[in-house]
């Protein structure tokens, strides 16, 4: 959810490698499992970061430009290529985050350098695939890209808000339908005036419409307000499904490029800031 500046997410995604807040430096070197040749990063980045054999998954992150983006799970949904376009990048969906915070400024200035990578639904180096489509937000707003017909699709996300599967225009649908309404056009004067029940459920489609409906009702404009909400949509730990829970909460002043990192196993918050962040190493903050 994108509301005042801030972003929040939770991270339900279920890989047994711990997450953590990470500090990427401009300069840093990561070789894309496609096997593609070395990205050089332009931008410092800090985000939340898994560490697999010598390399970073970032599942979300802003860098010193404050760019925002966070990858969301899209199984079913999600069309990638089969083989690298000639005179293209290629890159995996584990390593596309890393791409897009590490060599670009701006949507505006990603979007215009989209057609230079080719996506590939491939394993990344732990040996799975993940297919995401990924919310993006700067100064200008709030967007949402998603692999649909085998080519990355940017597009504005007028709903400020996303989950996993499905798209984005059925996600809205859906909601309107809640709303009396037809079409995929959003309508944020609709849902501010939803007075109805809030839907109930742990789907994601449900999932949407009560982020959708919070952010247009309540809008959350503290670090407070957001960490409430991220609460109240947690998925518990449950014993019988060991990786399958909400692993942390991740609150964003963009504008400031501050990062909020809270375990929800271990309670633990942990607020770093890329203005205090120069030197030239990898940091994992624990």
């Amino acid at each position: 959810m994108a509301s005042s500046g801030l972003v929040g997410r939770t991270m339900d995604f279920p890989p047994r490698t711990p997450w953590h807040l990470t500090y990427l430096p401009a300069g840093y070197q990561w070789q894309p499992a496609t096997g593609d040749r070395v990205v050089i990063n332009h931008h410092r980045i800090l985000g939340g970061m898994r560490h697999f054999g010598g390399h970073y998954l970032a599942g979300d992150g802003v860098n010193d430009a404050g760019l925002f983006c966070a990858e969301l799970f899209f199984p079913v949904a999600a069309t990638y290529e089969v083989t690298v376009r000639p005179g293209t990048r290629g890159l995996t969906p584990q390593d596309f985050i890393l791409w897009v915070l590490g060599k670009h400024a701006t949507v505006a200035e990603l979007a215009a350098d989209l057609a230079n990578v080719t996506v590939v639904g491939a394993n990344w180096f732990d040996g799975n695939y993940y297919p995401f489509h990924w919310l993006l937000m700067d100064a200008s707003g709030t967007y949402v890209i998603e692999p649909t017909g085998g080519r990355l699709r940017i597009s504005r996300n007028p709903a400020e808000v996303l989950t996993n599967t499905p798209a984005l225009p059925d996600q809205i649908r859906r909601l309107n339908g809640r709303l009396g309404l037809t079409g995929t056009a959003f309508c944020a004067q609709a849902v501010t005036n939803c007075r109805g029940t809030w839907p109930a459920g742990g789907n994601s489609a449900t999932r949407f419409q009560q982020a959708a409906l919070r952010r247009w009702r309540v809008r959350p404009g503290t670090v407070a307000e957001m960490q409430d909400f991220l609460k109240s949509v947690t998925v518990p730990h449950n014993q019988d499904h060991e990786n399958n829970y909400t692993h942390y909460w991740a609150v964003v002043d963009r504008d400031q490029t501050e990062y909020r990192f809270t375990s929800c196993r271990g309670g633990k918050t942990i607020k770093r800031n890329l203005q205090s962040l120069l030197g030239p190493r990898a940091i994992t903050f624990e």
